[in-house]
């Protein structure tokens, strides 16, 4: 397998979102949630799972994540999503053994 990967810078234009409900949703997208809710006595969790749940990537920094050449199409759309909204910029990287490996340990089957 090619040990290439993409890294994506991404910064959120805040004024640009219609509100905080707006922003939140983009980073459920993004990255899942966990919800609890109390009802009747009882408690229910959920997990809801994002994009990043799916694919292959390491979290660099904030909003700095690489991702495989091959699932860097998929990203791409979810950011393109959120133009206007959401500005990046991706760079290729070449992945050492460590980190391939920590990217490819990050999707739990």
């Amino acid at each position: 397998m090619e040990k290439t990967g993409i890294l994506f810078s991404y910064d959120t234009r805040r004024e640009k979102f219609k509100s905080l409900y707006d922003r939140n949703k983009f980073y459920r997208g993004l990255f899942g949630y966990k919800q609890t809710v109390k009802e009747n006595g009882k408690v229910y969790r959920y997990e809801k799972k994002g994009l990043v749940n799916s694919i292959p990537h390491i979290k660099v920094e904030d909003s700095v994540i690489i991702v495989l050449k091959d699932d860097a199409p998929c990203f791409k759309a979810y950011l393109d999503k959120w133009s206007g909204k959401v500005v990046y910029r991706t760079f290729k990287v070449v992945l050492e053994d460590e980190d391939f490996n920590e990217l490819m340990s990050s999707v739990k089957k």
